[in-house]
């Protein structure tokens, strides 16, 4: 599995002083400034201002060369030199100005500054993939007050999974999860990529893929479905008509299929008598129909009229041949009349080919509530049944599923 990152952009807005903030009456006053360490930094100030980058730097080597400056002093050297560098577009730079700035005793931070100390330093180590150093930084940034929301949130719980804090990532994500999910919101794509990679990098496979799941349901990503059909055609307890019920799921979803997956379904869809779908897996490299799908598909029209005066498991089978030819309506009416006579050995075939000839014909909605009744008999069954439920919803509910 693998996940994918979205990181904030780096850009002028982590200029010293370009997002102040608040500072209460009665927050004590920073430590004042070495005058001879103040006087090169005004410099650099109005330097900076003009754009003029090299006179900027100029003037800060020599707030450097002050021989009595303080912590303090060396602090805010390195916080102007940032902004300085920023500018420049040297970002490289930057983070070595702002990494210093940060490392500096938290207690020489004034309140009003932490932001916008720790919410640049994150930035850049991030981007200089310096997570160790990003981790400390999103935790330092996370501290402050207020305390970070939207992307700058999601940026930090980012470096916390990147620099190896999989649980206080996973914390803070499954958080924001649980919030938009109470709200009746989409959780937000990164919490769930931060989950679920953790779950990976933890080897928690149960977790992770039930993460993908809700990714899948969530999303309606290509890339995650593929992930998930993936996953589906391993896991132990598929029966054979589950394989065949995948390869359908997989050609009408529109994901790639590999070879060796197209081999595994058709190989299975001929040994169920299913020729026409292992004919639909041929096309897409697996392997050809059995020389008896010829004779089988004239006999359609007699298996058809041979279904009154046959069982259930008779009318199922029929069904479930007549949705591999892609004759849909004929495939639900067989299903719907192996329901009405009984009988069949599984008893949750035939609303298997009712849902999936419905959704063959557009009726996604109905499909949806048919998808929905079927209580399947293990677990590898019941993720299938799950996929082509959301595959059905995300049909019937486009609009919905394109709002990201």
């Amino acid at each position: 599995m693998t996940s994918k990152f979205l990181f904030a952009a780096l850009t002028a807005g982590l200029l010293l002083g370009a997002a102040p903030g608040a500072m209460a009456a009665d927050a004590p006053k920073p430590p004042k400034i070495t005058s001879a360490v103040l006087k090169n930094l005004s410099a650099a100030q109005t330097a900076n201002n003009k754009k003029d980058y090299p006179t900027a730097l100029a003037a800060l080597e020599e707030a450097k060369k002050v021989s009595d400056r303080t912590p303090y002093d060396d602090y805010m050297i390195n916080r102007f030199a940032m902004g300085v560098h920023v500018g420049m577009g040297d970002m490289t730079a930057a983070d070595v100005d702002a990494e210093a700035a940060a490392d500096v005793d938290p207690a020489l931070v004034p309140d009003a500054d932490k932001i916008q100390v720790y919410l640049p330093a994150l930035k850049l180590a991030v981007y200089a993939k310096h997570y160790d150093k990003a981790m400390k930084y999103s935790k330092l940034y996370m501290a402050t007050t207020p305390p970070p929301t939207g992307a700058d949130l999601a940026l930090a719980t980012q470096a916390l999974y990147l620099g190896g804090d999989y649980a206080g990532a996973t914390a803070i994500a499954q958080k924001g999860i649980d919030a938009a999910t109470a709200a009746g919101q989409k959780p937000v794509r990164s919490d769930l990529d931060i989950v679920m990679a953790s779950q990976v990098k933890q080897k928690d496979e149960v977790g992770a893929e039930k993460t993908l799941e809700m990714l899948v349901a969530t999303y309606n990503e290509p890339d995650d479905w593929n992930q998930i059909m993936g996953v589906a055609l391993t896991t132990k307890g598929m029966r054979d008509i589950d394989y065949v019920y995948m390869g359908r799921l997989m050609l009408v979803n529109g994901g790639k299929i590999s070879a060796t997956d197209a081999s595994l379904v058709g190989s299975v869809a001929n040994k169920s008598a299913l020729y026409g779908d292992a004919e639909a897996m041929q096309k897409v490299g697996g392997p050809a129909p059995d020389a008896r799908e010829a004779a089988d598909k004239k006999s359609i029209p007699a298996q058809i009229a041979a279904e009154a005066k046959q069982g259930g498991e008779y009318a199922v089978k029929t069904a479930e041949a007549l949705y591999g030819y892609g004759m849909y309506p004929e495939a639900e009416a067989a299903a719907r009349l192996a329901q009405a006579k009984g009988g069949a050995k599984d008893p949750t075939e035939a609303p298997m080919v009712i849902g999936m000839a419905q959704a063959a014909q557009g009726k996604f909605a109905d499909a949806a509530t048919t998808f929905a009744g079927i209580t399947a008999p293990n677990p590898a069954s019941a993720r299938v049944v799950r996929l082509w439920g959301y595959y059905v919803k995300t049909k019937a509910n486009p609009a919905t599923a394109a709002a990201k």
